[in-house]
């Protein structure tokens, strides 16, 4: 029982039943704790800690574990992965396929796609959320441009490649669907910005070489430039 209690602490203070028969819990067990109020049942077969206080991060578990087999996306995926621009939104968005019937717990904001595929998504500890990639794509819908220009700046910072969020972007690209063309022509801007910034500095090396060669003419050697300079948006 322990043990039980532990996985519960690390896991936003819930679970599903069939995590609490793993740990020995049997129907009888788990409906005394409930009539005791040591636990309480927000969905079907999910049990969740009534120690354990009630976070955000905890809305976003329980709205995955309920039926529809949805995954955290939008500004909700955004502040999963630790990217900037969606901190101060609370609400728990939840993309699920077309066709699905999600009976998730709370407010939810629910989405329906076609287009989700088994790569677009991730766990973070446990939670499965739409890859950084997919949810930049999809996320001014339902974001300002201003927050989804910061994310955007943000996974670029953390190590994510235009051409992988590119090829996301392009991948999702419908008509009506305002979040792969707002992040295909923010990325196409920020490459000429920085193609242009990266002519000036090699100009500016070049001539700085070429003058030093006038004073110095005994020695040459081939002009490199290792600056980058920051992606603007």
């Amino acid at each position: 029982m322990h043990d039980f209690f532990r996985y519960l602490r690390e896991h936003d203070g819930v679970a599903g039943s069939a995590v609490a028969r793993e740990f020995g819990v049997t129907w009888h067990k788990e409906r005394r704790m409930i009539e005791l109020g040591v636990l309480d049942r927000p969905a079907h077969r999910v049990l969740r800690a009534t120690a354990v206080p009630e976070t955000w991060r905890q809305r976003c578990r329980l709205a995955t574990m309920g039926p529809g087999n949805g995954v955290i996306s939008h500004a909700s995926a955004i502040r999963l992965h630790g990217l900037d621009g969606c901190d101060d939104d609370d609400r728990v968005h939840l993309l699920c396929r077309k066709g699905s019937w999600p009976g998730a717990p709370g407010e939810i904001v629910t989405h329906f796609t076609r287009g989700l595929r088994d790569d677009d998504v991730v766990e973070i500890d446990g939670i499965p959320v739409l890859s950084v990639p997919s949810t930049l794509a999809l996320l001014r819908a339902h974001a300002s441009e201003s927050a989804t220009a910061m994310a955007l700046i943000s996974a670029l910072k953390n190590g994510w490649t235009v051409t992988e969020i590119q090829s996301a972007a392009s991948r999702w690209q419908t008509r009506g669907r305002p979040g792969p063309a707002f992040v295909l022509d923010a990325l196409r801007r920020a490459t000429r910005h920085t193609q242009a910034a990266s002519y000036a500095s090699t100009g500016a090396s070049i001539s700085s070489a070429a003058d030093h060669g006038s004073r110095r003419c005994s020695t040459t050697s081939p002009v490199t430039s290792s600056q980058r300079s920051p992606v603007q948006i």
